[in-house]
């Protein structure tokens, strides 16, 4: 077990011996997520298609006839299903193996955020006895609502996938020893650089790159010790460098072909982006740590061979090990 005292950790499993466990929270709600609002949306596209279909056209205040026979009654069938065929697939992948979290939440996550598209354009495709300008009003109101759901998704999602409670049994260390602990992983080797920020609890930290490097990741820790909590935001920057790679490099976002020959990749890169890492389970697991009192050694893997995401992983290891909760958060740093 972990505790604030002086300790020292023979093997980097040590510090997950006597059922001490870093709980990941459970990715069940993506599921159910990404089902209710596909179904929910198949629903309002397909209820606009049967609106456009009884009411008067908007120029000729002509009506259709009964649409409910006949072969229009098997019309409505078939629309039915193909709107109502985007939720049916988020439920069967829901039901995929969540052994990798984050393959698991993007397999979810395109199909939550293309299928809407391509059932838009596959609905606007449909003749319909109304004017054009009635048809383009409904479906730039369906983009705009998959747009702010999408966004409220992400964030939501950033804040669920990425957190991880505090590991059961460790000892709840004070904030100041907390954060003495996070100004020490500087003399343990890590590449970053720790300093306090403008309010109590809050702490700044900033990887450090190779020279002429052009990238920033920072890092703002805020200790909560009324919640035994630790909110995280992170910010990357790139300044005309080059790609980490060949994601990166690709530019290529949810839906995009994976291989473009008239698009060659990128030979510099530059932008700001907020982002919530995800911390893997088995690494977070393997993360040797040797806690005596402030003072913090990594025992595994080397200090030297940790990239970003290797520091995110002692930082989530030594925060979840004092007994506090790492909660990852979108927003400013």
């Amino acid at each position: 077990m972990i505790s604030d005292s002086s300790m020292a950790i023979a093997n980097p499993q040590a510090t997950t011996d006597g059922g001490i466990q870093a709980g990941q929270a459970g990715l069940g709600k993506v599921g159910v997520a990404a089902v209710i609002y596909l179904l929910l949306f198949g629903v309002m596209v397909w209820g606009a298609l049967q609106w456009a279909q009884l009411v008067p056209n908007a120029l000729t205040h002509q009506t259709n006839p009964s649409v409910l026979n006949g072969p229009h009654g098997l019309a409505i069938g078939i629309d039915l299903m193909i709107c109502l065929a985007p939720a049916a697939l988020a439920l069967v992948l829901a039901f995929t193996s969540r052994e990798d979290r984050q393959q698991y939440v993007a397999r979810l996550l395109a199909c939550a955020a293309m299928l809407p598209v391509l059932l838009l354009m596959w609905g606007s495709s449909q003749p319909m006895p109304v004017a054009d300008v009635m048809v383009w009003s409904a479906v730039g109101a369906l983009v705009a609502m998959h747009i702010a759901v999408f966004l409220l998704a992400m964030w939501w999602l950033a804040r669920l996938a990425t957190r991880i409670s505090a590991q059961s049994g460790a000892a709840v260390v004070g904030a100041t020893l907390l954060g003495q602990r996070l100004q020490s992983l500087v003399a343990a080797g890590l590449p970053v650089d720790v300093s306090p920020g403008e309010i109590v609890g809050e702490w700044r930290l900033a990887m450090r790159f190779a020279p002429k490097v052009p990238r920033s990741h920072r890092v703002r820790l805020m200790i909560d010790e009324s919640t035994h909590t630790v909110r995280v935001r992170e910010r990357l920057g790139a300044r005309g460098a080059a790609p980490l790679d060949a994601d990166e490099a690709s530019l290529r976002s949810i839906g995009d072909h994976w291989f473009d020959p008239s698009r060659p990749d990128a030979q510099r890169v530059s932008g700001i982006v907020w982002q919530t890492s995800m911390i893997d389970a088995e690494r977070l697991a393997a993360t040797g740590l040797q806690l005596e009192g402030a003072r913090v050694s990594l025992l595994s893997p080397v200090a030297e061979s940790l990239d970003a995401d290797g520091v995110m992983m002692v930082l989530a290891a030594l925060v979840t090990r004092s007994g506090y909760g790492w909660h990852p958060e979108l927003g400013a740093c």
